[in-house]
């Protein structure tokens, strides 16, 4: 399986035989462009708009009769007000195991990490995606970790590294509580080369935070899992 990323919180993964590929959160800090180019499935951890890009979703919907979109209830209200056909936006919640495309994939989560007691919640899932012998874990805006892990392991933990809603200890404490082969930092459309360099040097440190292999990619860059 061949993950790429395409800036901030988007990746998408090949599937088996050719079919395509699978999206998470297409949103609008990510090239919705590139990463929308051959999905015939779309996977939507919550309805912010940086991880799902209403307009860019539903025009891909338009012009790719097979693809189909799965998210939580708000995001799919979103881009079914926007335009999406509703027989092809279908709702998540936790605990859901979908067959999709040859691939795999167990729905966690539901909730949003807690940003202030004064800000509401978003609806947040997470998902654990298989496929090709090999498996990826999105966790959205949260730091929830998968209710059971691939009896072989985890081959990539996603993991977010910035945000108004966390700290860089979270961030470790994460890395050694869901243990895969590789990480991956998401959700770093906020830092600064500088910053990105500052979370790169504590991550990648088997000593604080674990046995992996820390894989920082450019928007563009693929990763063979």
């Amino acid at each position: 399986m061949q993950l790429t990323f395409h800036g901030h919180a988007c990746v998408s993964l090949d599937l088996p035989d050719g079919g395509g590929t699978l999206v998470l959160d297409p949103g609008t800090f990510s090239d919705t462009a590139a990463a929308l180019t051959r999905a015939v499935a779309v996977l939507v951890t919550h309805d912010h708009p940086d991880h799902v890009d209403v307009p860019a979703v539903v025009e891909h919907l338009g012009s790719a009769p097979d693809a189909q979109v799965w998210a939580t209830a708000p995001a799919v209200d979103a881009l079914r007000e926007g335009g999406a056909p509703a027989d092809r936006v279908h709702e998540v919640t936790p605990g859901q195991v979908l067959e999709i495309a040859g691939a795999r994939v167990t729905v966690g989560g539901g909730g949003h990490a807690l940003i202030h007691p004064e800000i509401p919640r978003a609806v947040n899932v997470t998902y654990l995606v298989e496929a090709d012998g090999a498996s990826a874990f999105h966790p959205g805006d949260s730091y929830d970790a998968p209710a059971a892990l691939p009896a072989a392991g985890l081959d990539v933990l996603l993991l977010p590294v910035a945000g108004p809603w966390m700290k860089l200890a979270e961030a470790i404490d994460f890395t050694r509580s869901v243990p895969a082969r590789t990480v991956v930092p998401i959700h770093e459309a906020l830092l600064s080369e500088i910053g990105l360099n500052i979370v790169g040097a504590r991550l990648d440190t088997a000593r604080l935070s674990g046995d992996y292999t820390y894989s920082r990619l450019r928007t563009g860059e693929s990763l063979k899992v």
